[in-house]
């Protein structure tokens, strides 16, 4: 009950997968297997630590989802969470035993459902929240990113997981998220843990097929589709703004 399933979804980046995957092997102590998805990479050879190849690009979310269903179709007993991580994400020489102290955050309180390593300062994200503001422990957010993200598992699988209609993974951060805070379950960003996180590296070493540019009008198209169906034409506010209280 208390193993972690790591999911790295890698599209190209197979230096990046591997540096991830050799760090959690290296460093974490807590019981976890280890799953690398390649997602149709067509420009480098796969990852060394590949588990799950996938024949084509079925882009980030149903890359996750493909290597969480072969993880739990070859595990019998339910795991305690799941890591989504992405290439974009480093793990420090610092970050050590990336999974332990999340980890256990969940296993101390049953109410909390998601939990994520504070960014370095340096980091590129637009969500500066999730920077290291040198607690050095958890603290109480509205948000976190899907850079390297640990979930409870019997609660991620109670909201239904992420909308692999979501395809980009642009919205499953927000959307997830606004259902913990809706449920008033604890969000939590770990200033003890800290890793990196560069935006939009594959595309800076021509490695995804397109600009970024064009990756985020789709995400946005794709956004717009979904969740305004869902949330209505204002749904980027909604899931920004509702159930917030004082959290910052």
């Amino acid at each position: 009950m208390d193993t972690v399933c790591v999911l790295i979804v890698n599209y190209n980046m197979p230096e990046r997968a591997d540096a991830l995957a050799e760090h959690i092997k290296n460093n974490v102590k807590w019981p976890h297997d280890l799953h690398v998805i390649d997602n149709g990479s067509d420009i480098s050879e796969p990852a060394t630590n590949t588990t799950v190849r996938l024949p084509e690009n079925c882009q980030t979310t149903m890359g996750w989802l493909a290597g969480l269903s072969d993880a739990r179709a070859r595990r019998i007993k339910p795991y305690l969470a799941y890591l989504f991580l992405i290439t974009s994400a480093e793990l420090l020489p610092h970050t050590g035993d990336v999974i332990t102290p999340l980890a256990q955050v969940l296993k101390d309180d049953d109410n909390a459902v998601g939990v994520h390593p504070c960014l370095s300062p340096d980091s590129t994200t637009v969500w500066d929240h999730l920077k290291n503001r040198g607690t050095g422990k958890p603290r109480r957010t509205w948000m976190i990113d899907n850079i390297c993200s640990l979930y409870r598992a019997d609660w991620w699988h109670s909201m239904g997981g992420f909308d692999p209609a979501l395809y980009m993974a642009h919205g499953i951060d927000l959307e997830t998220c606004w259902k913990a805070r809706q449920q008033k379950r604890g969000l939590y960003i770990h200033d003890g843990v800290e890793i990196a996180k560069t935006s939009h590296v594959g595309y800076m070493m021509g490695r995804m097929n397109m600009s970024y540019q064009q990756r985020q009008i789709d995400a946005r198209d794709n956004m717009d589709k979904v969740l305004g169906e869902r949330y209505g034409e204002n749904y980027w506010q909604r899931l920004i703004d509702e159930y917030r209280e004082e959290l910052i």
